[in-house]
Formats: structure tokens, sequence, C-alpha cells
């Protein structure tokens, strides 16, 4: 069981999806509020700047924006407790365990259980958009120009998957989808096993995440304003005219931080209706 999917967490988690709840990072204070997917329901959970937001079972773990540490909540916002001091990025929730990019360790990967207890060192690779598939960690190793390597969540195992410059990776399946940096921050995509590399678009694009058959990203080219393109790399559409950065998938919804209304949280749907602030 995971908390959130990839292609949030490696854009802030400010928002993750459990059955017919939404839990997403507020324009109040960056807190924690939940809703229903039919818009019913609205809830605050807690009182603390929040990203990297996970859901797993009866608990809401996140990183304060404050410290940098790892909390966790009840989903009916009893209940909170600190679980690391580590400076912690990229959380991932599977199961029982945390996996995440460690600043206090140059930003090294580790693991730790969800009470708290067995913190462990990952790996020695400075590493970033940190994702947990299974029994691997993909991953941009910072020391090798930021080519994407795999290792598994027991340290074994280490190789490297491609000789790109790469950012927001996204582990779908059996393709990684990521923004060549060496081709001017286009899409591309290449099988887990480092075969099949395809160029997807012609437009710089940052912040992707893809969620279904779609990848959304920022244009820089066009004001860091979110687009969409089928994984096929047909359908290229504007969704909005927000300079917008940390796009995240929820339901119907895209939640983004609007730089043009102080990095507040907003939201519009995945057909570019609806534009609201996430209150």
């Amino acid at each position: 069981m995971t908390g959130n999917s990839l292609g949030n967490i490696i854009n802030g988690g400010i928002a993750a999806q459990k059955e017919d709840w939404i839990y997403y990072r507020s324009y109040d204070g960056e807190k924690i509020y939940k809703i229903r997917t039919d818009g019913n329901g609205h809830e605050k959970i807690n009182n603390d700047s929040s990203w990297d937001i996970n859901v797993v079972g009866d608990w809401i773990y996140y990183r304060s924006g404050n410290s940098f540490f790892i909390y966790r909540v009840k989903i009916d916002g009893s209940g909170c407790e600190k679980i690391n001091d580590d400076q912690s990025f990229f959380i991932n929730v599977v199961g029982d365990l945390i996996y995440y990019s460690n600043a206090n360790d140059s930003y090294k990967i580790y693991r730790i259980r969800t009470d708290g207890s067995g913190r462990e060192k990952v790996n020695d690779d400075r590493s970033k958009f940190i994702s947990v598939v299974e029994d691997l960690i993909y991953y941009t190793h910072l020391d090798d120009s930021r080519k994407i390597y795999r290792i598994r969540t027991d340290g074994s195992g280490r190789e490297k998957i491609n000789d790109d410059k790469s950012s927001f990776i996204n582990v779908v399946e059996d393709l990684i989808y990521y923004s060549n940096d060496d081709d001017g921050e286009k899409i591309y995509k290449i099988r887990i096993d480092g075969s099949g590399r395809e160029k997807i678009n012609n437009n710089k694009s940052r912040g992707i995440n893809v969620a279904g058959d779609w990848i959304y990203y920022q244009n820089p080219d066009d004001g860091e304003k979110i687009y969409k393109i089928r994984i096929d790399g047909s359908g290229n559409k504007k969704i909005n005219d927000d300079l917008s950065w940390d796009i995240n998938i929820a339901g119907d919804w895209i939640y983004y931080r609007n730089t043009f209304d102080v990095w507040k949280t907003y939201k519009i749907r995945t057909d570019g209706s609806g534009k609201q602030r996430a209150d």
C-alpha cells in the first residue's frame, strides 16, 4: 500500500486521493484539508505547513514546511506525532516503511518505520526525485549529472538506467517518463531496463506528472502554464493561464501553486474548467 502517486510526490506531494477523499495542502496557511471527491465534507486536518502528503490506513504522513521533519496525523486530525529528526524530501510511504532523501546526510536515501523506529541508510548517492516501486527505488543521481539510477530497497543491486540529465521522473509500469535537460527539458520515456528511449514532445517541460493516458506539465516556453499531452505524444493542450508549480493530480482535479497569487494552492479540473482557490 502506497501513500500517494509517484507523480504527485516528485512534485511536492500537495494532494493525495484515498478512496472518495482528497487530502490537500490548502490555500489556508498550507494546512492539510480534506474534501470528498463530490465536493462535500470539507474539513481541516492540521495547523502545520505541509508537503509530501501520503495517506496510508488511518494516518496522513507529511513533511513539515517549517522543520522539514516527517510527521503523521490521523485522518480525523487527532494524534499528531513527529516521526524523525531528518530534513526529509520526496517522502514515499510504502506499507509500514517511509523512504526519503535525507538533506542532513547529503540527500542520501534513508528509510524508517512509520512509527519512527528502525532508521536505516539505503544508499550513498546524493538522490533526488526518489520513487519506490515494489522492491526498487528509482532516483536521479546528483553526482552523476542527474542520470537515472535504481537500487533495491535493501540497498543492493545499484544500476544506472540512462545517460540523460533527467528530472521529474515518473515510473509507470515498465516505463520511466522524465524531463531531459540535455535536450532542452523535453519529455522522454525509457523502459525500466534502459531500452527503448523515445522523445514525447518538443516543448520545454517541467513538473511532469503522468496520470492515466495523459502527461501534465508546466511549459516554460509559455510562462509556466499547465499543459497536458497524451503519453503517445498526441493531443497537446493548454489547461490554464497561471504561472504554475507543483502539479498534482487527485481525482478529476489538478492541484497546483499559483505564483500569480503568492504561491497559494489552486485547483482546476483536468479539462481546464472550474478554476478556484483550494480553500
